[in-house]
C-alpha cells in the first residue's frame, strides 16, 4: 500500500488506513463515545439490578445487553464507537451501531497482569488483532502507567510497539489509551496531585505508538470518601495538556477517567483547542443505571437517550467548532489523501 501521510517522527500512514479515518470523519472531527469499560459495566449493571429489584450480581450477558442497547440507542450521533469484544463480536452488532460510525474494538483484557505487589501493571491482550480484523474499523489499546515503575514500563512499551506494527501490518488506525496507575495504599487525592508529572512523562515515551494518543488531563477537584478537595487549577490542565501536545506527534484525544460529567466538560473546555476530540464514556451515562425513571431494560435505554445523548451533542458541538482536525498532526499528506477531506470544515479564527 502506498503511503498516503506522514507524521513529523517518520512514522508512515498508508493508504488503508488514511481512508478509514477520511470516511467517517472527512471533516476533521474525531468524536468517539467509549462504551468498553467491562469491569465499570459490571459495577454500573450490579447497581442497576439492585434499582428495579434484582439481588444477584451482573454477568457478561448483561454487559453485552448494555452494550447493544446503548449501541443501538446512540442513533449515530457519534463520529466512532468503542465497544469490547462481547459487544462487536455479538450477531447484527455492526447493524445495531449503523454503518456511519467508525467501529473500534478494545483489544486488551480488562484485566492486567500485576507484578511487584500492585506496583507495577502488564497489559494482555484479551483478542488478538489479527482475529478481529474484519469485525471492526480500528483497535484500541489501555495501559496503566507507573513512571517509578522502570519493569512495567519497559514490558509495557515493548508490549504496545508489538500491536501497533501489528495493527499497521493490518492496515488499521490503533487508538492507543494511556492511564496514571494509583500506587498500593495510595489515596485518590495523592494519585491526582502525581498527574501533571506523571501525564508528560508518559506521553513523552508512549505518544508515538498508536494513530491516536487517548489520554487523561489533571483533575480541577476529586470526591473522597464524602469530601470534596480541590486539586489542580484550570492553568496547570492547561499547562500540562500543552506538554502532552508538544511531546507527542499524534492527535490527541481525552478521556473522562471516572470523572462526572460536570468536571469532564470544564477539562474539555480547558484544553480543547489542543485536541482533535473527546473519547468519553462514563461521564456520559453513569446516572442511567439508577435514575427513577430507568424500570427494566427497555427504560434503561430510553434513561440513556434523555441523559447521555445531549451531553455527547454538547461535547462534540465543542468539538467542532474549537477542537484541531484529526489531521493536524501530519507534517505531510499526499494528493489522494488531501482529496478525501475537507480541509476547510473547520472554522477558521480570526486574525483579532
Amino acid at each position: 500500500m502506498p503511503t498516503w501521510a506522514k507524521y513529523s517522527d517518520g512514522v508512515e500512514v498508508e493508504e488503508n488506513i488514511f481512508r478509514t479515518a477520511a470516511k467517517y470523519a472527512s471533516d476533521g472531527t474525531m468524536d468517539v463515545f467509549a462504551s468498553d469499560q467491562h469491569n465499570s459495566y459490571l459495577k454500573l449493571t450490579t447497581a442497576y439490578l439492585k434499582h428495579v429489584g434484582e439481588k444477584r450480581p451482573a454477568t457478561d450477558d448483561d454487559v453485552r445487553e448494555v452494550c447493544r442497547r446503548f449501541a443501538r440507542a446512540l442513533g449515530g450521533i457519534s463520529t466512532a464507537a468503542l465497544f469490547n469484544r462481547l459487544a462487536f463480536e455479538s450477531p447484527g452488532f455492526r447493524d445495531l451501531l449503523g454503518k456511519n460510525v467508525l467501529l473500534i474494538g478494545r483489544l486488551e483484557d480488562t484485566n492486567p497482569t500485576s507484578i511487584d505487589g500492585g506496583k507495577g501493571q502488564l497489559a494482555r491482550l484479551s483478542i488478538d488483532p489479527e482475529a478481529c480484523v474484519d469485525k471492526v474499523d480500528a483497535f484500541k489499546t489501555l495501559i496503566k502507567l507507573d513512571p517509578d515503575h522502570k519493569e512495567s514500563w519497559e514490558e509495557n512499551l515493548d508490549w504496545l510497539r508489538d500491536v501497533f506494527q501489528r495493527a499497521q501490518k493490518l492496515g488499521k488506525l490503533l487508538y492507543n489509551e494511556v492511564l496514571l496507575l494509583q500506587k498500593p495504599g495510595e489515596s485518590k487525592v495523592e494519585m491526582a496531585k502525581r498527574l501533571p508529572e506523571g501525564l508528560v512523562k508518559i506521553a513523552e515515551d508512549f505518544g508515538p505508538y498508536g494513530h491516536f494518543y487517548k489520554t487523561q488531563v489533571p483533575v480541577l477537584w476529586v470526591e473522597e470518601n464524602g469530601k470534596i478537595t480541590k486539586i489542580s487549577s484550570p492553568k496547570t490542565i492547561r499547562t500540562t495538556a500543552e506538554a502532552m501536545a508538544q511531546a507527542v506527534d499524534r492527535p490527541m484525544l481525552l478521556l473522562s477517567a471516572a470523572v462526572d460529567f460536570e468536571q469532564y466538560a470544564a477539562q474539555y473546555g480547558i484544553v480543547a483547542d489542543l485536541f482533535a476530540g473527546p473519547m468519553c464514556g462514563r461521564a456520559y451515562f453513569k446516572e442511567a443505571f439508577t435514575v427513577d425513571a430507568t424500570k427494566d431494560w427497555d427504560s434503561l435505554e430510553t434513561s440513556f437517550r434523555k441523559i447521555a445523548l445531549s451531553r455527547i451533542q454538547q461535547i462534540k458541538n465543542l468539538a467542532r467548532i474549537v477542537s484541531k482536525p484529526w489531521w493536524h498532526k501530519f507534517s505531510w499528506m499526499s494528493d489522494e489523501a488531501r482529496a478525501l477531506i475537507n480541509m476547510d470544515a473547520k472554522p477558521k479564527a480570526s486574525d483579532a
